[in-house]
């Protein structure tokens, strides 16, 4: 896995976090997705796009 999908499924796997937290949205979820993956450089229908890893 090279280094900006690691980096987006970390940063993601701290927005799910968030979410089942109740500390944000399921719209600012969605924000979140779409800033990180422009971020990192993946596309919209990237494979690894809502991945959920061990973190769940």
């Amino acid at each position: 896995m090279n280094d900006n999908v690691f980096a987006y499924c970390s940063a993601m796997a701290q927005a799910r976090r968030m979410l089942s937290l109740q500390l944000i949205t399921k719209e600012e979820y969605g924000k979140i997705d779409t800033m990180m993956l422009h971020k990192y450089g993946l596309s919209l229908g990237s494979l690894f796009r809502d991945m959920t890893l061990i973190t769940g």
